[in-house]
Parts: C-alpha cells; sequence; structure tokens
C-alpha cells in the first residue's frame, strides 16, 4: 500500500493538465474561487478510478482510440484558451469563471494523465479499487499545492502583462507536453 500511496503522490504532484489549469486559475481567480475545481479532480478521479478497473477493459479497443482523439483535441483547446487569456487582474476585466466541480470531475474521464494513472493504478498494485479510489483521493489534494503556487505568482505577475503571458504560454506547452508524453 505505500507503494501505491507513493505512485498516488507522484503522479499526483507532476505537471499535467489538472495542475496546469489548477495553476492558471490561481493565478487569474486566487486560492477560494478555485477550491471545487480542486474537489472535482479529487473526487471525479476516485470514482474514475473505481470504474477504470471494471468498465474500461471491456469496451471495444477502437473506442479508446477515439477517446484518446476526443481528449488530445480537447486539451488542445484548453492549452490555447491557457495561452490567450486575458493578463489584465482587474475584477472587471477578469473574463469567465474558474471550472467548477462538476466540469473538474467530468473532466478526468478525458484527460489522459489521468486515465494512464488509474489504468497503471488498477492493474499494477494488486489493490482493491475502492481502497486505491480512496488513496489517490486523498493523495490528489496535494494538487492544491499548484494553486497555492499560481495564487502566490499573482502578486509578481499583476503589474506585468508580459510575464503573466509568459506563464500562460509555458502552462499551456506543459499541456501539451502532456499529450506528447
Amino acid at each position: 500500500m505505500l507503494t501505491f500511496a507513493l505512485f498516488a503522490f507522484i503522479t499526483s504532484i507532476t505537471p499535467g493538465p489538472n495542475n496546469a489549469m489548477l495553476m492558471a486559475s490561481g493565478v487569474r481567480f486566487g486560492v477560494k474561487r478555485t477550491l471545487p475545481h480542486l474537489f472535482g479532480i479529487n473526487i471525479g478521479f476516485g470514482l474514475m478510478f473505481l470504474v477504470v478497473g471494471a468498465v474500461l477493459p471491456l469496451l471495444p479497443e477502437g473506442s479508446l482510440e477515439y477517446l484518446n482523439w476526443v481528449a488530445i483535441g480537447l486539451l488542445l483547446y484548453i492549452a490555447v484558451k491557457i495561452a490567450t487569456a486575458s493578463t489584465s487582474f482587474q475584477e472587471q476585466d477578469v473574463d469567465g469563471r474558474p471550472w467548477g466541480f462538476l466540469r473538474a470531475a467530468a473532466f478526468q474521464w478525458i484527460n489522459p494523465k489521468a486515465l494512464m494513472m488509474a489504468f497503471a493504478g488498477a492493474t499494477s498494485y494488486g489493490l482493491d479499487n475502492v481502497t486505491g479510489a480512496i488513496i489517490f483521493t486523498f493523495v490528489n489534494c496535494i494538487c492544491g499545492i499548484w494553486i497555492f503556487a499560481g495564487a502566490w505568482m499573482r502578486h509578481f505577475l499583476v503589474d506585468n502583462p508580459l510575464r503573466t503571458r509568459i506563464l500562460y504560454i509555458s502552462l499551456a506547452l506543459l499541456m501539451v507536453l502532456s499529450i506528447i508524453l
């Protein structure tokens, strides 16, 4: 169980689509407004982990490839949205809203990194799905560090649109790299 918890920690804290979006949301909206997004990731991933071992292996191979292409397209779209987000921090200029609980939970089902984590965790450690889901749900809370990092960086970005744009483009590139890797 300890090795599984270490696997869950390492895969949860490393850069990927969820963490890039949490950091960008932390920069734009702050910690409090981004917390529903974090909770959606945690609960959504835990539920996905429960189902992965039983349902996804039963799907025809072609459907998994289709899901992969849909996920890649969506991740590229989100990366473009992050890279081109407004660099203004004036409250009246903050367009849109942070992702909410349900949107973040649903996103786990098409997030390639999350799916890989679930497949690897469900098949490699010999834990039952419920135990694995519970461990991952709690360990995934570490992703909140990305929100705090984004909120902390806001102080350095608020008066510098160029730095903000560089950060947003870097986060978008990290997201694209997570697709490639």
